[in-house]
């Protein structure tokens, strides 16, 4: 026989049963949806907490601070531990594959304060915060403005929405207090003062205390200060999730120049912070080199923290309820498996005269074989499409109609895995449907096999004299 002739019979011999071939087909249908749509959901958990990180967080970045040592420190292979990070352990941080950028974060903090002044308004309190320009250009975005231009004899500087809610009006004795933290919860707009932000000049004052002279005929403290002027470049947009989101950015080069016109004052401050730093951030070229990014860095001394620490345990917790959902989904395929099995059986008895008249006539055992193997085949072809069919409008569904999320986040705890508004609950890959599909196929035909190799079986002269 040949192949288009063993197909046709295939076909002709499920026709002929209608009802029990749909019935059979039937169970792969639910089968092929249960395992589509089961690991869909797990697709979808995963997408859902991919995508409230990413609101959330730069999943590129990673912050890196000194190994101090402890008992609970796991050993470096080179048992090399960084207590202090300086110029050059940045350089060797820089040095890492796969590294975009490295930036310390230096706030200058000891016995001095700055204040920043344009016009009427002021800002008592300004935290300055020394950054790397080119490196810290990239792990951030303007809202306006430029980045620094790299000059070390001005003062320049970049500030976001949040610090610029600090700026008085030193006219007005009584200012309505504005809660600007829930103003961003809400997604409302800041209501900034009203300065020309990127065209003002700005005055930087340098206030310090000298205690030298200080006795019980004269308990005050000396006041010193120190003007620079100053000019903001950039406007960092308002984000809570940033992790630079308050204090005035200023160049390091700039600050570095300034400890050392002021050295000994500086010094009698108590601020040192310039020498080395307590808090860098490492941006990784992208969010697949993070771990191994996050490894090196380890291996190299530091210690570290990136966000990917929590989506390997979410991916973790996501895995085993894929597996969960997976094992359901076998469980109705095995059922339709033991369906096809059963119906093959029932046609070879139903067919045992049939099967006797081909093999008198010279028929190949090979192609009977193949004959009851194309039907169980068809029932996978045809049933995996109808399945990825009903899969697709049940995926729909889940994303589209309220009351069946809801029940999905009861029925799978939802508060932990699917965010509201973050997604679709139910996402269906090509991968996920092709490979499924293709599986239904072969778990078909090897439910084929047995009743395949019964009937190769079966005597010609016993299945002629069959009466049944």
């Amino acid at each position: 026989m040949k192949w288009i002739d063993i197909l046709r019979t295939s076909l002709s011999n499920l026709l002929r049963r209608k009802l029990r071939s749909v019935l059979t087909m039937l169970g792969v249908v639910l089968g092929t949806a249960a395992i589509v749509v089961t690991m869909s959901l797990g697709e979808g958990a995963e997408r859902t907490q991919m995508a409230a990180l990413e609101a959330s967080t730069n999943l590129k970045l990673i912050q890196v601070w000194p190994n101090y040592g402890g008992s609970g420190d796991t050993e470096t292979a080179t048992g090399r531990k960084i207590s202090e990070i300086t110029d050059s352990v940045i350089r060797e941080i820089r040095a890492v594959d796969h590294v975009e950028a490295v930036t310390p974060l230096v706030y200058v903090y000891g016995g001095m304060s700055f204040s920043l002044e344009t016009g009427k308004y002021k800002s008592d309190y300004t935290t300055l915060v020394g950054v790397i320009p080119e490196d810290f250009a990239k792990l951030v975005d303007l809202k306006e403005g430029t980045f620094f231009s790299g000059a070390t004899d001005r003062v320049e500087f970049l500030m976001p929405e949040m610090t610029m809610m600090e700026f008085r009006d030193t006219k007005k004795k009584n200012q309505e207090y504005v809660d600007v933290w829930q103003l961003m919860m809400d997604g409302e707009e800041l209501p900034l003062p009203d300065i020309n932000w990127l065209r003002d000049r700005y005055t930087l004052t340098m206030t310090w205390e000298d205690y030298t002279n200080v006795s019980e005929t004269q308990p005050d403290p000396e006041v010193y200060t120190k003007e620079f002027k100053a000019k903001m470049v950039g406007i960092l947009d308002a984000d809570l999730s940033s992790n630079f989101n308050s204090g005035t950015f200023v160049n390091l080069n700039w600050l570095k120049r300034l400890q050392k016109e002021n050295k000994a004052l500086f010094k009698d401050l108590g601020f040192t912070g310039l020498d080395n730093y307590d808090q860098v951030y490492v941006l990784a070229e992208s969010v697949d080199d993070v771990v191994q990014v996050v490894r090196d860095l380890n291996q190299l001394g530091v210690q570290c923290y990136s966000p990917m620490e929590s989506v390997a345990t979410f991916k973790e917790q996501i895995s085993t309820m894929q597996a969960f959902l997976g094992f359901i989904g076998m469980i109705s395929m095995l059922v339709a498996a033991l369906s096809i099995a059963n119906t093959m059986m029932m046609s070879i008895y139903e067919r045992t005269r049939e099967i006797g008249v081909m093999k008198v006539l010279g028929c190949k055992l090979g192609n009977i074989r193949m004959m009851f193997l194309s039907e169980a085949a068809y029932i996978g072809v045809f049933g995996g499409i109808l399945g990825l069919i009903v899969s697709y409008t049940l995926s729909y569904a889940l994303n589209n109609v309220a009351w069946l999320q809801g029940i999905v986040a009861s029925v799978m705890s939802g508060s932990n895995f699917f965010g509201s508004g973050m997604g679709d609950i139910s996402v269906i890959t090509p991968q996920l449907a092709l490979f499924t599909w293709l599986g239904v196929v072969v778990v078909s035909v090897a439910s084929g096999l047995y009743p395949a190799q019964r009937a190769m079986q079966l005597s010609s002269l016993a299945a002629i004299r069959n009466n049944d």
